[in-house]
């Protein structure tokens, strides 16, 4: 079995892949090597940070107890990479139909079923640039949240 952080991951690669239209790059997971420019536009999902929370309060100032059970937030990092073309369209510009696509396929379809507290929220997208000699490339990242919660001694457990 998997930890529900790795179901997660999994069913996000799948979002991305089912239904995916023709202009839609096929999701890599975990990409450690950056794409050349003639493999653009390149579409990847990243785990991000994941904070863990007890579900009660502390006992006391000297001691916490989390409890059976925590509750996670886990960052999905949905990245998309474009080349500006030499027809003059800017790589953001190329960007962001891959990032409303995404939105859709994770945020807005149920993708995760039984494994979130509530439905995953798009918390926020960067958007950086590099010039290089093969031209102007634009790297967007997403991150979507994930609300879910384990046992406090086995992540394989939705609790």
């Amino acid at each position: 079995m998997s930890s529900i952080r790795e179901q997660i991951v999994e069913a996000a690669v799948d979002a991305l892949t089912t239904d995916r239209p023709a202009e839609i790059p096929e999701p890599v997971r975990t990409r450690l090597v950056s794409p050349r420019a003639a493999q653009l536009p390149a579409l990847t999902v990243y785990q991000g940070r994941e904070v863990v929370s007890p579900m009660r309060d502390e006992k006391a100032e000297e001691r916490s107890s989390r409890g059976a059970v925590v509750r996670r937030a886990l960052d999905l990092q949905i990245e998309v990479v474009t080349l500006a073309t030499k027809s003059g369209d800017p790589a953001d510009k190329l960007a962001d139909p891959i990032l409303c696509w995404a939105v859709k396929s994770i945020v807005g379809s149920g993708t995760f079923n039984k494994l979130l507290n509530d439905p995953a929220d798009e918390a926020g997208t960067l958007f950086d640039y590099e010039q290089s000699k093969e031209g102007s490339f634009c790297r967007a990242t997403m991150t979507v949240r994930c609300h879910y919660q384990s046992k406090t001694d086995d992540a394989e457990l939705i609790a």
